[in-house]
């Protein structure tokens, strides 16, 4: 008696889309020209700090290579038990007046503090195998222990993070799609996040923005992903995230778009919540409605209001994002022996 009224579809106009399956590797010239970088004013007394902070890396010889003994360096406590080695070039020029400034800032300032947090950095990155890219070293004793595109590939096969687009401030944008996650939890997991957020890094012009932004999608099941080993990352991994972004990447995170937003991921943030600090906590934007606010469409993948109709294929994505980070990095450190 009663009939289903026919649900009425309507087909998708993809006739304005940009199809893509490759990192976006430049910087769009259209928003390079309106955008005006932010001018930082410091005081005397900043300064002072600052210069003070230059001198020290300046005046050390050699750094730890263990971030465990970095707080025992600065004190100068058992120097003499500890493996430490000389900066190398390519670590001089990670160490720039801009990255000093952003430890000062994130510091709030505190001289010691920034001091401490820096040297632990810089023996975190060592131990870690992120001072050099893997895949630009020559010598096979040199290359153990260092992180390239081969190690992580796995981690990537479905699209987990992809680095894509630029939003309205020059920021690279970095993808993180834990409802494509394909491993179960594990160093690699860490390891595969901090490489992708090097990518990022390597897709800036530093001169004009030298912060990223996140944009995560809580989405729980993508139709082209067969197998989710988990839909959120393990608290664990959470939490060492957390760790390493706010100690090892400060004043680095530009903003944070957060979409999909069901009640496990809000569950899952209530818990990590308390790991996070306010500054990092006021660059997240949860629920994004308003998008281009902060991303133009051209530089956005559709699912989330662009005009990008992007397709993870792992073939054809992570040799392009290779080729083009080996080529930013080459133009970056043109000046200096890798």
């Amino acid at each position: 008696m009663f009939r289903k009224a026919k649900k009425e579809t309507f087909d998708e106009d993809t006739s304005s889309y940009i199809k893509l399956n490759k990192p976006i590797a430049e910087i769009p010239e259209r928003l390079a020209q309106i955008y005006t970088p932010q001018q930082r004013v410091y005081t005397d007394e900043e300064v002072e700090k600052f210069n003070s902070l230059r001198a020290y890396i300046d005046s050390n010889t050699v750094y730890p290579v263990i971030e465990k003994n970095a707080k025992n360096f600065v004190a100068e406590n058992g120097l003499e038990s500890m493996d430490l080695t000389p900066l190398s070039d390519i670590e001089r020029h990670w160490l720039s007046d801009r990255c000093l400034y952003r430890y000062l800032r994130a510091c709030k300032w505190v001289f010691q503090d920034a001091k401490v947090r820096l040297v632990l950095t810089i023996a975190w990155r060592r131990e870690f195998g992120i001072i050099k890219l893997k895949d630009e070293v020559v010598s096979d004793e040199e290359r153990h222990g260092l992180l390239g595109f081969e190690d992580t590939s796995i981690e990537n096969e479905t699209g987990k993070e992809v680095i894509l687009g630029y939003d309205n401030d020059l920021r690279p944008i970095l993808y993180l799609k834990p409802g494509r996650q394909n491993t179960h939890p594990s160093k690699k997991q860490v390891q595969h996040l901090v490489f992708m957020l090097e990518r990022a890094i390597d897709f800036m012009d530093e001169d004009l923005q030298d912060t990223l932004t996140l944009l995560i999608d809580f989405k729980s099941k993508f139709d082209d992903v067969d197998k989710v080993t988990s839909k959120l990352p393990h608290l664990s991994v959470g939490k060492e995230v957390l760790y390493i972004l706010q100690t090892h990447y400060p004043e680095r995170l530009g903003r944070a778009l957060l979409f999909n937003m069901h009640w496990i991921a809000k569950g899952f943030l209530n818990l990590i919540s308390p790991f996070i600090d306010p500054m990092t906590r006021s660059k997240i934007v949860y629920d994004v409605k308003d998008v281009e606010k902060y991303v133009q469409k051209e530089q956005l993948d559709k699912d989330y209001g662009g005009l990008i109709a992007f397709t993870y294929e792992h073939d054809e994505y992570w040799p392009a994002l290779q080729e083009f980070t080996e080529r930013k990095r080459s133009e970056k450190y043109k000046d200096i022996a890798i």
